[in-house]
């Protein structure tokens, strides 16, 4: 049984990991052609079209009980109106090496928010560790040739890091309707009723948007984005969150901003400094950090399992 919840778990991360890290660049590539909002109104218009597949093939049919619709809206709000629409315009300002890190703090911004509604309980080597992946931010949000304060990539880098806010906050109150409804039913309503707020303000946009620059490139970044980020990767971050803790999900998913790196400059020719690299390195070594004991604790619980069991055969 553990072992089958552990090759799971890391079935879902490897997967996770694999379609975000190429999100990032499908979305800066879909950006250079779109305007934020009228890729926003597209994306959110194909991720619907992939939810409503999931939906039919799982026959995932739900019937929220009347005290759950004020937190489903909450977390449709959450979800779409405000993560993503933050989130989208900073990809257009900032790289994608900078979001992808900056989304590698959720972990921080999900353990603080899971302390506060008594979820987990704040430790002194957490704390450490926040610190850790605050100073790495600091450096990544500092990396530029020019003086910080007025650049593109400061304020996308500003407003990713709002939205890594917002997403937090979504992780973290979703595990309730998550246990009780299931990562894919709950991820369809949050996601409805998310759409259906933000789409009637992207019509227009998307109307006024010049199709007639736009290419093949850009299409497949709202496609992608869509199907595979709106629909594939939040159900499986919902399957993570009902198998492990809110702080514990985002460490399943701290390669992803080195796979990310890795591809930005080898695709688009992203030029990365020292202060990226050193940032990226306290960034995730702060995730570790986080969940080292629990880890060790683990292992420890193993291989005490692990003799008494090899003590009771004759």
């Amino acid at each position: 049984m553990i072992a089958r919840l552990r090759s799971s778990v890391l079935g879902l991360m490897i997967l996770h990991v694999a379609i975000n890290s190429c999100g990032y660049l499908f979305v800066k590539v879909g950006l250079a052609e779109f305007t934020p909002f009228a890729f926003a109104f597209w994306r959110f218009s194909f991720g619907m079209v992939g939810l409503v597949l999931i939906f039919l093939l799982r026959r995932a049919w739900i019937h929220v009980e009347k005290r759950d619709w004020p937190r489903f809206l909450l977390l449709g709000a959450l979800a779409v109106p405000a993560n993503q629409l933050l989130y989208l315009n900073g990809m257009r300002l900032t790289v994608p090496s900078h979001a992808s890190l900056l989304y590698g703090a959720t972990a921080a911004a999900a353990l603080g928010l899971s302390a506060v509604l008594g979820y987990e309980r704040l430790r002194l080597f957490k704390v450490l560790a926040i610190l850790v992946s605050l100073c790495g931010l600091v450096l990544v949000v500092s990396e530029s040739p020019t003086p910080i304060i007025g650049t593109e990539n400061f304020a996308g880098d500003i407003l990713i890091a709002i939205s890594v806010v917002v997403w937090a906050g979504y992780t973290v109150l979703a595990k309730p309707v998550v246990d009780k409804y299931g990562p894919v039913r709950a991820t369809l309503v949050c996601l409805i009723l998310g759409s259906a707020m933000a789409l009637p303000f992207l019509v227009a946009p998307a109307l006024a948007q010049d199709y007639a620059v736009v290419t093949w490139r850009g299409w497949i970044g709202t496609l992608y984005t869509g199907f595979m980020i709106t629909a594939v990767s939040y159900t499986i971050w919902f399957a993570l969150l009902r198998r492990v803790d809110p702080s514990q999900v985002a460490i399943l998913t701290t390669p992803q901003p080195v796979v990310t790196t890795a591809l930005s400059v080898l695709i688009l020719k992203e030029a990365i400094g020292a202060s990226l690299i050193l940032g990226g390195l306290l960034v995730i070594g702060g995730v570790i950090l986080m969940q080292a004991p629990t880890l060790f604790r683990r292992k420890q619980r193993m291989e005490t399992s692990r003799t008494l069991h090899l003590g009771d055969q004759p």
